[in-house]
């Protein structure tokens, strides 16, 4: 059986619900899942995306707002779970990517959709910017990486990146190279107008799940079915292994700053690592299910973390305490109402 679709079956088990009709508009009490959080460039909105079945049922892209942690606005485009959302660098557009292989752009101003794409076989997995914001990439189940033109949506490349499944990918800042991640147990750095390799990363004894860059671009980490966090140099150099998660790393990232690493598990914790000490500070153990987003606000005084049925939190990273507390029902309450 194929990684890719072993994987999914593997999710399909986990990410079993019933939709609930009057699922509740703020970030404190709503319980769907979230597969996906990112933050708009001036940190005023939160968009997550996520559903209530793998394959059933629409998939959700939500804004929400940061300040009040009500809900904005509900964005249609997906017909099953959504896996990856992303804002452009000047926040007019939102783009995410799902389980039923298309890419989807959305005007934030306009709330509605511009653009639906379909070029991956299977399942994208996920969707980025460059820093410029004139191109943007997307990752799939087909192992191949595609780059697009943002204005007029114009195919640019596509790179065989990986053997299978690309479950991860990120620009670093020079917008001209790629990081991804795939069911190989490889990392890799791309010259993606070239469509030339440059560096392996090599290291990893599983799946790698999750790839992240610091804003300078000097230090990438990466997170996989190994239960390890890795850091390299630019170069692809392994630097760092990280320790402290006992489950498999689905999700990193660097606050804005620098200064910290999130990861988020299977195991239902986030681990937040000190990047320059290179040791673990906290962990956030308040997720009931699978943790399969974390998102630092431009500031990196906020974390987002979505995970499957129990949804999206908001934490204030100066004492890791939730911003707005946590209203949902208990797990005694989510089987009563499945």
């Amino acid at each position: 059986m194929k990684m890719g679709r072993l994987f999914s079956l593997m999710i399909l088990s986990l990410l079993c619900v019933t939709a609930r009709a009057d699922e509740p508009n703020t970030l404190a009490t709503h319980a769907g899942w979230v597969t996906s959080a990112a933050f708009s460039p001036d940190g005023a909105l939160l968009a997550s995306g996520g559903g209530q079945s793998l394959l059933y049922r629409p998939g959700d892209v939500l804004l929400w707002n940061v300040a009040d942690g009500t809900r904005v606005a509900k964005l249609d485009g997906h017909s099953s779970n959504v896996w990856s959302v992303a804002f452009s660098p000047d926040g007019k557009l939102l783009a995410s990517s799902g389980y039923d292989g298309k890419i989807v752009l959305f005007d934030v101003a306009e709330r509605k959709s511009v653009a639906t794409l379909e070029k991956h076989k299977g399942w994208c997995r996920k969707v980025t910017f460059s820093p410029d914001g004139k191109q943007f990439a997307s990752a799939g189940e087909d192992g191949s990486v595609v780059v697009w033109e943002t204005e007029g949506t114009k195919e640019l490349k596509t790179i065989a990146a990986h053997g299978s499944a690309v479950y991860d990918l990120a620009f670093l800042p020079d917008g001209k190279t790629l990081l991804t991640a795939g069911t190989d147990k490889l990392a890799k750095l791309w010259d993606w107008q070239a469509g030339t390799e440059t560096a392996k990363l090599e290291g990893h004894e599983a799946e790698v799940w999750a790839v992240a860059i610091n804003k300078d671009g000097d230090l990438l980490a990466t997170g996989g079915a190994d239960r390890k966090i890795k850091l390299w140099d630019a170069a692809g150099k392994e630097v760092a292994t990280l320790e402290g998660p006992k489950d498999w790393i689905t999700c990193v990232s660097f606050s804005g700053d620098g200064k910290l690493l999130a990861a988020g598990t299977l195991g239902r914790v986030v681990h937040v690592f000190d990047v320059g000490e290179r040791k673990e500070i906290s962990q956030l153990t308040d997720a009931k299910s699978s943790v399969w987003s974390v998102a630092f606000s431009p500031d990196s005084t906020l974390l987002a973390v979505g995970s499957h049925k129990d949804s999206l939190r908001l934490y204030e990273t100066s004492d890791w305490k939730q911003r707005f507390g946590d209203q949902r029902p208990t797990e005694q309450g989510d089987a009563k109402a499945e």
